[in-house]
C-alpha cells in the first residue's frame, strides 16, 4: 500500500465533497447535517455548473506541481509559475469558476511578461497554502530552512505576503511532518515551527492576524470539546473560514486536531463547516491520511471521484514515494 496514494485520494475526495458547499454560510450548510455524501452541485451557490464529484483547483494545482517538481528535481519560482499557467490553459479553470482571485490576477500578469517574483505581492488568500502540500511532499529538504525556501518558491508567483506565506509554511511543515510519520502533537507543533520561518523570508508585511497564533489558540480551545456541531461553530464563528489564508489553514489544522487519523471524519467536518469548505476538507483529509497511512473513506465515493475526474493517482503517488526516499 502506498500511503501517498491514499493521501492523494483523500485530497481529491475532500475537494469534491466540499465543492458543493463552498461559501455556504454555516447556517445554510447545517441543513445537510454532517455532510456524508457527494452532494449534487445544483445546491451550490458558486459551482452549479460542475458535475457531481468534480474536483477543483485544490487537487489540480497540487497534481500539476508534484509532476513538475518530481520530474525537474527542484522547486523554483519559474517552474511553479509555468506549471500553474499550464494548469489554467489545460483545465480552463478560469472559465469553470474555480481559480482564486489572487492567482488569476497574478498568472495573467506573468503571461503578459511581468516578473513572477513580483506578481504575488498583495496576495493574502489561501492559494499558496492550498498547494503547499506539493512543495512539502517534493522538497529534498535537509534542513528547515530548505523546506521553508521550497514552500516559499511554491507560493511566490501568486502570494507574496507575510499573511499568505506564514499560512503556507504552517501547512507545508505539517504535511512534511505527517508524511514523515510524526504523531498528531508533533504535526501541530511542526505547523507552528513552519509559521515562524516567515521572519527569515523577504515577504511584504500586511496587517492581519497570525496563523500561528490562531492555530495554537484553536487547538487549545477545542482540546476538551467532542460535540461536532460545537466544534464547527467555534471554527466558523471565531476563526472564520473565508478565503484568507489565515482563516483556512487554522481551520484545516483545527479539524485535523479533532479528527486525527479518522480521514472520513476530517473530510466530512471540512465539508460541513461553511466557507471555503473544499480547501479545508481537502487539506484536513490529506493530513489525516498522511498521519494514519491509510484512509477509511467509503470505496464507492473514492471510485466516483476518480471516475468523474478521470484521475489515475498511482503514478503521481509513486513519484512522491521515490522522491522522498531519495531525500
Amino acid at each position: 500500500m502506498n500511503k501517498y496514494l491514499k493521501a492523494l485520494q483523500a485530497l481529491a475526495v475532500g475537494d469534491a465533497m466540499g465543492m458543493p458547499t463552498e461559501f455556504m454560510t454555516r447556517d445554510t450548510v447545517r441543513r445537510f447535517g454532517l455532510v456524508s455524501e457527494l452532494l449534487d452541485p445544483v445546491v451550490s451557490p458558486i459551482h452549479p455548473n460542475l458535475r457531481k464529484g468534480s474536483i477543483t483547483d485544490d487537487t489540480e494545482q497540487n497534481l500539476y506541481l508534484i509532476d513538475v517538481y518530481c520530474k525537474s528535481g527542484e522547486i523554483t519560482v519559474e517552474g511553479t509559475a509555468n506549471a500553474l499557467i499550464c494548469w489554467v490553459r489545460e483545465t480552463a479553470a478560469d472559465s469553470r469558476g474555480y481559480i482564486g482571485p489572487s492567482s488569476l490576477k497574478a498568472l495573467k500578469a506573468i503571461e503578459s511578461g511581468e516578473d513572477p517574483r513580483k506578481t504575488g505581492r498583495g496576495g493574502t488568500t489561501c492559494g499558496a497554502a492550498m498547494r503547499a502540500p506539493a512543495a512539502a511532499l517534493c522538497s529534498k529538504n535537509d534542513s528547515p530552512e530548505k523546506l521553508a525556501r521550497d514552500i516559499y518558491n511554491c507560493s511566490l508567483p501568486t502570494h507574496n505576503t507575510n499573511l499568505a506565506v506564514e499560512a503556507a509554511l504552517a501547512m507545508g511543515f505539517a504535511v512534511d511532518a505527517a508524511a514523515g510519520g510524526a504523531g498528531v502533537e508533533e504535526i501541530l507543533k511542526a505547523s507552528l515551527e513552519g509559521a515562524s520561518c516567515t521572519n527569515d523570508l523577504d515577504t511584504p508585511n500586511y496587517v492581519g492576524a497570525s496563523s500561528a497564533w490562531k492555530i495554537k489558540f484553536l487547538i487549545e480551545l477545542l482540546a476538551d470539546k467532542s460535540e461536532i456541531d460545537e466544534i464547527l461553530d467555534t471554527i466558523y464563528y471565531l476563526n472564520g473560514t473565508g478565503l484568507p489564508a489565515n482563516e483556512v489553514v487554522p481551520a484545516a489544522l483545527a479539524v485535523f486536531s479533532v479528527a486525527k487519523g479518522d480521514v472520513w471524519l476530517s473530510i466530512r467536518m471540512g465539508a460541513s463547516v461553511g466557507g471555503d469548505t473544499d480547501t479545508i476538507a481537502a487539506l484536513a483529509g490529506l493530513l489525516s491520511a498522511l498521519h494514519s497511512g491509510d484512509h477509511n473513506i467509503p470505496e464507492e465515493i473514492v471510485e466516483e471521484v476518480l471516475n468523474v475526474n478521470r484521475l489515475d493517482l498511482s503514478e503521481i503517488a509513486e513519484m512522491i514515494e521515490k522522491r522522498r526516499k531519495s531525500v
